[in-house]
């Protein structure tokens, strides 16, 4: 039940965040409601604002519905606890689409039926405007990345971990200063306007990567602490995690605020209007554009472009995962539920599950001890932390590093300690415990 609590608590945000910003894009902004390009007048129309009513009714109601899933998974999932989980995650993720689609299809009808297309266009950008725009410096990348390494010069042991963090950050700054385009940025034919929209959405976009690799130096620093002081690490995870989403959405809405402001009397003449090349409003897809990665039409985020074959494979692989979501689930909670096989014979003791396989030479064991409970602040450094089974590498203040294999609901569990290392083992059986227990302190 534990493992259930934490593991919704996290994520049951995410489907009233996802509704609230597609809700979102009911407001005009570069003239496109619901991924559909609309002239001025289009604003004030009813049968407009008729689909934008319905839209966000549906919208929410499936966000009821999500939410409403919870409870119930968390009732009767005991024996599946990750497999609900993810299938959650995955209707998140498909579901609030689902009305953004069937909406989409309806406004481009009405835009069709009452003569709102525009002909096919040749848009071309004046990128002069764009000149006197400076890049965020590379510097201010680079305070995060040295972060990330510190707490390595006193915790070598996960120094691979950290030393990923940091390599995070540079992809960070290369994701800030090589992953954005200009050219989605025209409205219209006011070049100033065009250069407003374009430095808004690039100092945001900065903002957020240089927000991000803060966070990463914040939980290298939180996962240090982790591993001494538990509960402390674990409070300073939750709170960077809340601040970087409330950060992002924040950033989000305020760009998606001002492009809103910037273009509330853009419409009435000449205007741009790429709808043919946006699928359902979502997918852009364009075999004349040599790109693969495009802005997104409002707010900061990228996307990639469908026509080009790297895009094709990335959205396939996306796909894939979304797909894949729920068998992830189903392996965790298998993964919960392998068998714990410890054996001793007259040289060694060797503990498998699964591909994980420990042996340890009976000359090299100093000291055997029986535990009726896990070790105070145990926490987990690389490996598996399941309800039903530990295994990898953790750390307790008692025990300092130390190796695990064990069921943590079945005591008591055995304490070997060698010259250079500690090892925590058990099965699921506490009477099969207790008997190898007794073969080890025989030798």
């Amino acid at each position: 039940m534990t493992m259930n609590l934490i593991l919704w608590g996290m994520v049951f945000w995410i489907a009233p965040m996802m509704t609230y910003m597609l809700v979102n894009e009911t407001k005009f902004k570069k003239n496109i409601i619901l991924g559909v390009t609309l002239p001025q007048e289009a604003r004030e129309d009813t049968e407009v604002l008729a689909v934008i009513h319905a839209f966000k009714k549906y919208s929410w109601m499936i966000c009821g519905l999500l939410l409403l899933l919870i409870p119930l998974c968390i009732l009767f999932s005991a024996k599946a606890t990750f497999t609900y989980f993810c299938f959650w995650i995955a209707l998140c993720i498909v579901l609030p689409y689902i009305p953004y689609i069937i909406f989409n299809s309806r406004l481009k009808e009405i835009k069709i039926r009452k003569g709102w297309v525009q002909e096919k266009q040749i848009i071309k950008v004046d990128t002069s405007v764009l000149k006197g725009q400076k890049w965020l410096s590379p510097v201010l990348f680079v305070p995060p990345v040295i972060v990330c390494i510190l707490p390595a010069l006193e915790d070598r042991e996960m120094f691979l971990m950290y030393l990923m963090f940091a390599a995070l950050c540079i992809l960070f700054w290369f994701s800030y200063r090589y992953l954005y385009r200009n050219k989605a940025e025209m409205v219209d034919e006011n070049t100033e306007l065009t250069k407003a929209l374009t430095a808004v959405r690039r100092y945001n976009w900065g903002v957020m990567w240089l927000i991000t690799s803060y966070a990463m130096g914040l939980y290298c620093v939180s996962s240090w602490v982790m591993f001494k002081y538990p509960k402390w690490g674990m409070i300073m995870f939750i709170a960077i995690t809340v601040i970087l989403c409330v950060m992002a959405l924040r950033i989000e809405m305020r760009t998606r605020h001002i492009q809103e402001k910037l273009t509330a009397q853009s419409g009435s003449d000449w205007y741009v209007d790429d709808d043919d090349h946006w699928l359902f409003g979502l997918i852009y897809y364009n075999p004349d554009d040599s790109r693969v990665i495009i802005n997104n039409r409002v707010g900061i985020n990228s996307t990639v472009n469908a026509a080009r074959l790297p895009g094709k494979i990335l959205m396939i692989v996306a796909g894939a995962f979304i797909l894949a979501t729920p068998a992830m689930g189903f392996f965790m909670d298998s993964l919960g539920r392998q068998e714990i096989v410890i054996a001793a014979d007259e040289q060694q003791i060797e503990a498998k599950a699964g591909m994980t396989d420990y042996k340890v030479t009976l000359e090299e064991i100093q000291e055997v001890q029986l535990l009726e409970e896990l070790p105070e602040g145990l926490v987990r450094k690389m490996g598996t932390g399941l309800d039903t089974l530990l295994k990898g590498r953790f750390y307790a203040p008692s025990t300092g590093n130390v190796i695990v294999l064990l069921d943590p609901t079945c005591e008591p569990y055995i304490l070997i300690t060698t010259e250079n290392n500690t090892y925590l083992f058990g099965t699921r059986d506490s009477a099969e415990t207790k008997a190898l227990y007794e073969v080890l302190t025989q030798h």
